[in-house]
């Protein structure tokens, strides 16, 4: 699937069972039906990549593309919520909270990421999901 075909995507990392968790998630509880989940290693990341020149890196922080915007770190976690348009939808008020504070919480929670969850790895459950897009 190329690019220009998806409104909204959110990029992960596909190394990180945290991570495949969460991509889980948003695909099993979007009420919109309309976002796609792609690994960090993807053609469709890659596109994304040629395209927008100084992108972060999706093995660091989740990152979302929506309607040629990209987001990154809370703002995308926020972004995430409310297109699902789900009960998650009331995390938008967290944007009244300063981004250097949320921020700073995204880093910490990213960078202990791979201790927090020591579960099976999803990553074959989430493969199998048609809103996964390589």
């Amino acid at each position: 699937m190329h690019l220009d075909n998806l409104k909204t995507v959110v990029f992960i990392d596909d190394d990180c069972i945290f991570c495949n968790y969460w991509g889980n998630f948003i695909l099993k509880n979007d009420q919109s039906k309309s976002i796609f989940v792609s690994p960090a290693n993807s053609s469709v990341y890659k596109e994304l990549q040629k395209k927008f020149n100084l992108l972060p890196n999706p093995k660091e922080t989740i990152i979302l593309l929506h309607n040629n915007d990209v987001f990154e770190k809370s703002n995308a976690v926020i972004k995430i919520a409310s297109l699902m348009k789900s009960w998650h939808s009331f995390l938008v008020i967290s944007y009244i909270i300063p981004i250097f504070i949320r921020d700073f919480f995204y880093d910490f929670i990213a960078k202990n990421r791979k201790s927090i969850m020591k579960d099976t790895c999803v990553i074959d459950e989430l493969k199998e999901k048609d809103k996964y897009v390589l």
